[in-house]
């Protein structure tokens, strides 16, 4: 089953991005989790099928996927990089025809994953230090 992951580092505590990371709408310009109906307009829809919080991660698929995938199942992990830094990463499993998969890895990878994981960095850094400025005052 083919496979696209993307990760970066944030200049912010792991359980700060992790509270913003199962949040999409803090981060994510297209992505929305409904859970009873929707509460705002989306792009896309996804749906949780595995939230662990002490894990700090995050598993959904898309019910209604706007790429010729089948099966798809997404997972983001953050993990404590130490120095209140972390890493997150974002990976899909789907499956695909052999044809489309170098355009998956553009459109997916790096339109999606990597643009979506710089805004939740900055994101958690704008939060932390807005954190860290609140408690010097």
């Amino acid at each position: 089953m083919p496979r696209i992951s993307r990760r970066t580092f944030v200049a912010a505590p792991a359980d700060v991005v992790w509270s913003m990371a199962n949040d999409f709408s803090q981060w994510h310009p297209k992505l929305r989790i409904y859970a009873d109906g929707p509460e705002a307009p989306a792009d896309l829809v996804v749906t949780v099928v595995e939230q662990d919080d002490e894990g700090m991660t995050l598993s959904y698929h898309m019910p209604d996927p706007p790429f010729p995938i089948k099966d798809h199942r997404a997972t983001i992990l953050v993990e404590d990089a130490g120095h209140q830094c972390a890493y997150v990463t974002w990976s899909a499993e789907f499956s695909a025809e052999p044809t489309v998969l170098a355009q998956l890895e553009d459109s997916i990878g790096d339109d999606i994953f990597a643009q979506a994981l710089d805004n939740l960095a900055t994101a958690a850094q704008d939060s932390f230090g807005a954190q860290q400025v609140a408690n010097a005052n």
